[in-house]
């Protein structure tokens, strides 16, 4: 009756492990991208490296030398020269606290805690300055409404109008939800471009590999370079065509 006690459990985790496999596989939406031939498009560039996911928008020139912040909120201290305007997302103990080494690490990941959104202007994109290279690059063209859908659901993810910190140039707002293992920056990114119409999943985003693969497929399933693809000179904020 043990054996088979175990053997129950055993298969009732393995078909649980499956549906959620399965559950992770993720297809475009196919109103929203790729965007249709000659339609209106919107450029992103996603930013990975080993432990930051980063979506970066290029601003326009008359929000440029606005200098504003998400949504033209009032962005004092923020660098006005700023070409990207990027968002991102992580644990406040750890990056806003200084609550590291082991401990954080484990509360961080296996213990829901608060988690912060970071929305920063930058004359160059997050892979141009990590200090923690090399660095993948996702150029990605949205059609208009993913775009918008894009822009409502990271302004969604802030819980108060009010940052809880402003450094450099960038500002960090609560967050709507806590980090943990399954929240995490790679995490929020996939669920941002899969509101863009992406096909992305959560599941597989557990880390940069996981969302970096799902991304390259992208490309290779838009069948475009010019809709989505990996542009090297983009990082040092130039136009590219």
């Amino acid at each position: 009756m043990a054996v088979e006690h175990g053997h129950t459990r055993l298969s009732a985790w393995f078909l649980a492990g499956l549906l959620l496999a399965v559950g992770g596989c993720a297809a475009p939406v196919q109103e929203l991208w790729p965007p249709q031939k000659d339609a209106p498009t919107r450029t992103i560039v996603v930013s990975l490296d080993t432990w930051h996911a980063m979506i970066a928008f290029a601003l326009e020139e008359p929000r440029r030398q606005s200098g504003s912040g998400p949504d033209s909120r009032p962005a004092p201290l923020l660098d006005q020269k700023a070409a990207f305007e990027e968002w991102g997302y992580a644990e406040q103990g750890w990056y806003l606290e200084g609550r590291q080494g082991v401990t954080g690490a484990m509360r961080a990941l296996f213990w829901p805690s608060p988690g912060v959104v970071e929305v920063g202007l930058y004359g160059r994109i997050w892979a141009a300055r990590t200090p923690q290279p090399p660095s993948d690059v996702f150029v990605i063209r949205l059609s208009e409404t993913g775009y918008q859908r894009l822009r409502r659901h990271l302004r969604a993810t802030i819980a108060a109008s009010e940052p809880l910190l402003v450094t450099g140039g960038s500002k960090f707002y609560p967050s709507a939800r806590p980090y943990h293992l399954f929240h995490q920056c790679h995490q929020y990114a996939a669920l941002a471009l899969r509101e863009a119409g992406l096909p992305l999943s959560a599941f597989w985003a557990l880390n940069r590999a996981g969302l970096a693969m799902q991304l390259r497929q992208a490309v290779q399933r838009a069948a475009d370079q010019s809709v989505a693809m990996a542009i090297e000179d983009f990082p040092s904020g130039t136009e590219t065509k």
